[in-house]
């Protein structure tokens, strides 16, 4: 390492209280918004079925993964100690998902001397705030630990490749992970050998679980022992991109983006340093304003399109009004626009930055760091094994369902498949619309940020986040099939970029680019502070929202509110007979998991002794009042999502004296019914 390293690194180790008390307070900020108030929103289609795979987990004590489930088995695990201690609950599950929710916040606290503490603070800051990041760690879906796993990768690799020594969250992340392949096998093997007897399986599990805490710390002391425990991180790298590819499909997509943006990085730093680059800085900046320029006057038109569609979803007619949203978005803009210009006209003066020029990541000290010869078969052949352990441990259901590691490949036949539709029906353009409504403050400081990085072409990480960026973002946008929540995988590293981006003007030694710092990291913040209070906790079923993609609507907590108090009057509870005849129901599989005899037929069948009786209404109005007229009252219609209206039956000595007469063809019948 140069001295100027050696000094970065020697500053960083020195206790930097005002640091820690930011990334304190931002971990917190995170927390809070993550962790308030879970069960606020419905669960959603996807988690309804993601809640009924868990259900059957727990009760049966296998998944068997499916490959027409699109997605692996590791969210099923990572909720499963909750739910065993907590109950087949709303908030438990979520806070599964929400608790990676905030460690991704925490890993961005970790690139300190790669985009400086400013920009550490301010990633993080902006992951915290985000409200994608936010809406979607609040939901019961694969999304935000794959995104956690993603980041772990990159911080595993670039630690690695920086001689970094395990600190404390490497540390009891490696603690964690070995626990999650260890103990899951012990528990079954505890029960296989326990028989039906509770006290054999109670000692047997406790006898597993102290062999394995000694072997955990004995595996753990000699790894640590081994070049101050560096070879930690390749681990974790290893089991990351195993947990991965057994969580989503699209690993291949995050990954193979990151290949591709190392080789970038190699070739731009080239010609950044090139004396033709230098040469032809100016001219060439100045020609792509100019091409820009001449852009926006070609497609003025489509600028102008683009500028009334942002308008008219903002502040037109018969929309939702939110003209601070729209103004800041308007300031915003213009403010990251002078902050460009300032930074490049002050860009020539030689001391415009105080972040440290990260040499050390380049391939040949990663291949350096592995070793040479036999050392380095020994390290591939241990990262394979690590690789391939958890690949097989996770698809197997935990060595038990075999048929789940071969069935791992079918699906990416089926994902190529369902990967060429467009259910949104948003087009290519779905991610920047969906990122101008909730996102823009991100949109705009990451193309700051990466106009910066590119432009300096000496700050490798920062390139490659850039570069990443820029390729996840082309990936899902060539591809057909979308929807919001693939997005989140590309405003990971935009927060990055982002706040390199801010620390870049703020550590600068001129004042105004310090001024134009600060004013567009406060609006960026105010702004991403208030749509992330509005996404989450006010419009969190209104589908005018990104992010909102075939929500839940609230009035079906208000329906399940009404089975819940049948079942009490009956007298039965939770054994009370409920048959959902409705083809759309999910997610009411989650909320009457607990009702022994609720059956979900998809279609109408012969019933008069049920309690209650969910149909769809106006498809299937005639019908329900053709077979169930004699038995059964009309109770009440809640809509489930958009376009999906549920009406409930309720037996005629159970029902209440508001409820109505099937023959009476009451308001709710279709107008095609009362002629």
């Amino acid at each position: 390492m140069t001295d100027e390293e050696n000094n970065v690194i020697d500053e960083e180790q020195k206790p930097d209280t005002f640091w820690i008390v930011c990334s304190v307070s931002i971990t917190a900020i995170a927390a809070f918004v993550r962790f308030f108030w879970l069960a606020l929103k419905p669960l959603h289609h996807d988690e309804g079925v993601n809640g009924f795979f868990l259900t059957n987990l727990v009760r049966d004590g296998i998944y068997k993964y499916d490959p027409a489930n699109y997605h692996g088995p590791t969210l099923y695990y990572i909720a499963l100690p909750f739910v065993k201690l907590f109950g087949l609950k709303t908030i438990p599950i979520r806070v599964s998902v929400a608790i990676f929710g905030v460690l991704t916040v925490v890993l961005a606290l970790f690139l300190k001397r790669y985009i400086g503490k400013t920009g550490s603070l301010f990633a993080a800051l902006f992951l915290a705030l985000s409200p994608g990041m936010v809406f979607i760690s609040r939901y019961f879906i694969h999304e935000i630990f794959f995104v956690f796993l993603s980041l772990a990768v990159v911080v595993a690799v670039i630690y690695f490749i920086d001689k970094r020594k395990a600190g404390s969250f490497a540390t009891l992340w490696m603690i964690l992970l070995l626990m999650m392949c260890f103990v899951p096998s012990a528990l079954n093997l505890a029960a296989f050998l326990g028989g039906e007897s509770a006290w054999a399986v109670w000692a047997f599990c406790i006898a597993f679980l102290i062999v394995e805490s000694a072997l955990i710390f004995f595996v753990m002391r000699m790894i640590l022992a081994w070049d101050e425990g560096r070879p930690i991180y390749l681990i974790l790298a290893s089991a990351s991109v195993a947990l991965i590819f057994a969580t989503k499909e699209t690993g291949f997509i995050t990954l193979g983006t990151m290949m591709i943006a190392c080789f970038c990085v190699w070739i731009w730093r080239g010609i950044a340093a090139g004396d033709v680059f230098q040469r032809l800085k100016w001219p060439l900046i100045g020609g792509l304003h100019l091409v820009a320029l001449l852009g926006a006057i070609v497609f003025r038109q489509e600028l102008i399109d683009g500028a009334k569609w942002t308008y008219e979803n903002f502040l037109g007619q018969g929309k939702i009004q939110e003209p601070f949203a729209f103004y800041t978005i308007v300031v915003l803009t213009l403010a990251v626009i002078l902050a460009w210009a300032i930074f490049l006209y002050f860009y020539r003066q030689p001391d415009e930055s105080a972040l440290a020029d990260d040499s050390s990541l380049t391939w040949s000290n990663l291949m350096f760091g592995i070793g040479g010869g036999t050392d380095r078969m020994l390290v591939i052949a241990a990262l394979a094994t690590v690789f391939i352990y958890i690949s097989v441990l996770f698809f197997s259901s935990f060595f038990t369902y075999a048929e789940g590691v071969s069935k791992a490949f079918e699906a990416y036949t089926i994902w190529t498949k369902t990967g060429s539709k467009d259910h949104t029906q948003n087009g290519r353009l779905a991610y920047i619309k969906w990122g101008i409504k909730v996102e823009t403050p991100l949109l705009l400081l990451s193309a700051l940020g990466a106009g910066i990085a590119l432009l300096k072409g000496k700050h490798r990480f920062a390139l490659f986040a850039t570069l990443w960026s820029i390729g996840l973002f082309l990936a899902y946008t060539i591809i057909p099939y979308k929807t919001p929540w693939l997005a989140l995988s590309f405003y990971l590293p935009m927060c990055i970029v982002a706040g390199y981006g801010i620390n870049e003007l703020i550590n600068t030694r001129n004042l105004l680019p310090k001024i134009a710092g600060v004013i567009v990291a406060f609006s960026a913040t105010v702004l991403l502070a208030y749509q992330t209070y509005d996404l989450n906790f006010v419009r969190y079923d209104d589908e005018e929202m990104a992010y909102v993609y075939a929500h839940s609507k609230r009035p079906m907590l208000d329906m399940v509110a009404k089975i819940e108090y049948y079942a009490d009057k009956s007298g039965k509870g939770k054994e009370a007979t409920i048959e959902i005849v409705s083809p759309d129901y999910w997610p009411l599989t989650w909320y009457l998991n607990e009702y022994t005899k609720a059956n979900f037929h998809g279609s109408l069948v012969d019933a008069n002794v049920a309690e209650m009786i969910v149909a769809k209404k106006t498809d299937q109005d005639r019908d329900v009042i053709q077979k169930y007229s004699a038995h059964y009252r009309f109770a009440g219609v809640w809509a489930l999502r958009p376009g999906v209206d549920l009406m409930l039956l309720v037996k005629k000595d159970l029902a209440d004296k508001d409820a109505q007469d099937l023959y009476r063809i009451p308001e709710w019948v279709s107008p095609e019914l009362r002629r």
